[in-house]
This record gives structure tokens, sequence and C-alpha cells, in this order.
């Protein structure tokens, strides 16, 4: 097994690359000087962009039919982990747009059972001791799955609930839940949506105050956020966490610790 990189850097492992969040991790693990070796894992194809990076990147493939696979996904992810010495593993994976117009089965497949997957594999690895994932606000698996599957809906955040339950029995020491709301710059959140973020919280100041929880969050910010996550919260927090805007504000005011120096 390769224990660990050469350098003495991180070696991380990447589900969801080619989403806008998992492109913003990617990014953001570059620019963070701890990690020296990004290896994805991906749907049918390499992403230019990531020949680009400011580090080693690695891209693995799969085809389609392998990517419907579990226990191809599992085999997959346990041997590269072991391969390159991949310690952390980060996934952004999940159906991002019209889930409303899914069946929960089908949702629960992506979400669900192949983040279950990827999460068994790096366990199986025995080297990833902490991983990052992407979940959402208020995501709770007891909310009612025959409710709505669009955002915050509450078969949405039933089926985010479970694939967050799935993650953490996976076996892997420290999972950091990572649960934003609106993500602003994401593919996935409507150009309308931002727009009108305004006059929603001048509307929620006038009724209520907001939970902090709720704030909006840059896409960017997050990919940094859930990249110094893996480090300094699994060192400061061992075992499993739910990390939400107030949470994710404070990690991000560690960026100059971890900023990587040309």
């Amino acid at each position: 097994l390769a224990m660990a990189a050469s350098d003495g850097k991180i070696t991380a492992v990447v589900l969801g690359a080619s989403g806008s969040v998992g492109q913003a991790v990617c990014r953001a693990l570059a620019s963070l000087k701890p990690y020296g070796h990004i290896i994805s894992i991906n749907r049918s194809r390499k992403l230019g962009w990531m020949e680009n990076l400011s580090i080693k990147a690695t891209q693995v493939v799969l085809s389609r039919e392998d990517f419907q696979d579990l226990k191809k996904i599992r085999q997959v992810t346990a041997k590269v982990c072991q391969d390159h010495g991949a310690t952390h593993a980060f996934s952004s994976l999940g159906i991002g747009t019209k889930t409303g117009s899914i069946t929960k089965e089908q949702h629960r497949a992506v979400d669900v059972e192949t983040n279950r997957a990827f999460a068994l594999g790096c366990s199986d690895s025995k080297l990833v001791k902490s991983m990052v994932f992407l979940s959402s606000v208020s995501a709770d698996p007891n909310a009612n799955e025959n409710g709505s599957g669009t955002a915050g809906g509450s078969r949405y955040l039933r089926v985010k609930g479970e694939s967050e339950e799935a993650v953490k029995a996976a076996g892997i020491r420290n999972c950091r839940i990572i649960r934003p709301a609106m993500i602003k710059g994401s593919q996935n959140t409507p150009c309308i949506l931002e727009c009108m973020e305004p006059c929603c919280w001048y509307a929620c100041c006038l009724f209520a105050c907001l939970p902090s929880k709720f704030h909006s969050i840059d896409v960017n910010e997050l990919g940094v956020a859930m990249g110094i996550a893996g480090i300094e919260e699994a060192a400061q927090s061992p075992g499993n966490l739910n990390i939400e805007y107030d949470e994710i504000i404070d990690i991000l005011s560690l960026r100059s610790k971890y900023a990587a120096t040309d």
C-alpha cells in the first residue's frame, strides 16, 4: 500500500467533481498548502479544467454502466485510495436539479446509494481517516418521504438525511457533513433565486429574523470551507460533525493559515 504522499502532503479522493461544488472543492484543494494530490472518480469522461490545476491531479474514469454498479464504485474507490495513499475524501455528488420530477427511488439511487458505495470504498481502503460530505440545511432522515422532492421539500430533506446517515455509517473515523442553504454561483441554483435574495431578506427582516443557517454561501467559499474542514475540523473535533453556515464562516476565517504560497 502507498501509505502517504512522497512529499508529505495530503492526497484526497473526490466524488462529484463535474458539478459546481465539486469543481470548487478541487480548485480549493489546489489552493491549500496541505494538499498535494487530487484524485477524482468521474462518470464517463475526463474534466479538462482539472489538467490546469496547480497540483497533481489524477482522473479515474468509469463508464456509465460501471458508475451505476455500486460494487464497482466501492471496489474502484478502495483501490484508488490504496494505490495513491489517499487519506481524505470529499463528495459533493447528488442530483442537483429537477429532483421534484423523479421518483424517490431514483433520487436515493444517486444521493444515498452511490455516496454509500463511495464511503464504504474509502473505509475499505483502511487509509481514509476524514470525509467531507455535501448535504443540505435541515436534512432529516425522518422527514416525510411522500412530500415534495424539490429542494427544501420533505422528501428532498429525507433523502439528504438518509445520505448523511449512509456516509456516517461507513466506518470512516471523521465525517464532516456540510449543510449549506442556497449556494450562490452553483449551476443548480436558478439565477432568479439569487436575484430575489435581497428582496427575500428584506421581507424576512420585517416579519422575523431568519436563522443564520439559512444564509446563502458562495460556491467558491463553500469549496474552500470544505477543503479546510477536512483537516482543521478533523483535528479539533474527531468524530461526526454537522457544519452549517456559522461554522462555515468560522472555518473560512482560517484560510490564511492554510493558503498555498507561490
